[in-house]
């Protein structure tokens, strides 16, 4: 047999030109995986980006939607609250003429009374303190009240008080309008303490009197429920004074 001995440094060269055939291949595959790979994730991102696009307009579709069939609700809604609203201020108004107009506001009635009916006359003065007239008070009675009426309103007073009320007319036989402070003038002791007086706390002062009139008017007391041996103590502040005891039933 005749055998054909290849040099060395050919088998070696086909070797190589083997090997570099197949890597060249398995980098032509690799670089087409990662080829189609960057494709498929390019394709994946626009589609997820559109998706996206397309949600958020139906959800804006959907918002503009559920806007529209909410619209008359609202208006409803809104249309009645300003209906409520008008119809109480127009109420409110109705009730502030009323009073205005001096519509008739009942109180429950007194709980006790004493009829007193004594008149007072004292000096009236100008700024220089020169008598100038004479103003007559005639105490004409005391109640005790449950409720009265402050400017314009009924006031109810608290569980275990009551109102003393004294009511008073006020005569001024100057030719002029006076202002006249009446609660100067008078002062309650209770449960014989003859060491505390005290002003009323419910009052019109100043009282406005007309020129040659009478003008009715009032004062008050907030006293206990448990009070007893009232007491009321008349006369200018730094006149004489002049008591009398109730006892109003």
């Amino acid at each position: 047999m005749k055998v054909i001995s290849l040099p060395q440094r050919i088998i070696v060269n086909e070797y190589f030109s083997l090997a570099g055939s197949k890597i060249a291949f398995i980098f032509s595959k690799i670089k087409n995986f990662f080829s189609t790979f960057y494709m498929s994730m390019g394709t994946f991102l626009k589609e997820r980006k559109a998706f996206a696009a397309t949600e958020q307009s139906s959800q804006s579709f959907y918002r503009k939607k559920n806007f529209k069939a909410l619209k008359p609700i609202i208006i409803i809604i809104a249309a009645t609250l300003l209906i409520y609203g008008a119809v109480k201020i127009a109420r409110s108004l109705n009730l502030g003429k009323r009073s205005a107009s001096g519509e008739k506001i009942d109180v429950l009635p007194a709980r006790a009374s004493q009829d007193i009916n004594k008149e007072y006359t004292f000096p009236l003065k100008n700024n220089k303190g020169e008598e100038v007239s004479k103003i007559r008070m005639t105490i004409d009675k005391a109640e005790l009240r449950d409720q009265i009426i402050i400017s314009g309103k009924p006031a109810t007073s608290v569980k275990g008080r009551v109102f003393l009320i004294i009511n008073l007319k006020i005569k001024n036989e100057f030719n002029q309008t006076i202002n006249i402070n009446t609660r100067d003038y008078i002062r309650l002791s209770v449960n014989n303490n003859e060491e505390e007086w005290l002003a009323p706390n419910i009052h019109n002062d100043p009282v406005e009197v007309q020129a040659i009139s009478t003008k009715p008017t009032r004062l008050g007391f907030a006293i206990n429920e448990s009070d007893r041996n009232l007491e009321l103590r008349v006369g200018e502040i730094n006149g004489d004074k002049e008591m009398i005891s109730l006892n109003l039933r």
